[in-house]
């Protein structure tokens, strides 16, 4: 994920998961808009995770995801530690469900009935 931050042109970046099915626009553009007031935005998955993290320009330059226990719990909570203790992070009020396997799928099915 650092290289994806760091390889992209200057300014705010977002990026999301491709699994997230309830995915909108409008939760691209609420990430944008946290990140004029925050250093870093976070869209909160069911599981612990993260659907979407957002930089400023300032802190994806340095970002480092090393040590993130990815597919956990901890994924979001070691990725806020990773920022550092000083930096103002926004969680994004919207939990969104990521499909990581067949019975998040099938969670994401009943709940849409």
């Amino acid at each position: 994920m650092s290289g994806r931050f760091k390889g992209l042109p200057p300014g705010d970046a977002v990026i999301v998961g491709s699994d997230i099915p309830d995915l909108e626009p409008r939760h691209i553009a609420a990430a944008f808009k946290a990140l004029g007031r925050c250093d870093a935005v976070f869209g909160p998955a069911s599981d612990g995770g993260y659907w979407l993290i957002g930089l400023t320009n300032r802190l994806r330059q340095r970002a480092s995801f090393e040590g993130v226990r990815w597919s956990t719990e901890h994924a979001q909570a070691d990725t806020i530690r990773k920022l550092g203790a000083d930096k103002n992070v926004c969680i994004l009020t919207e939990q969104l469900a990521d499909i990581d396997t067949v019975d998040d799928l099938n969670a994401w099915k009943r709940q849409r009935r």
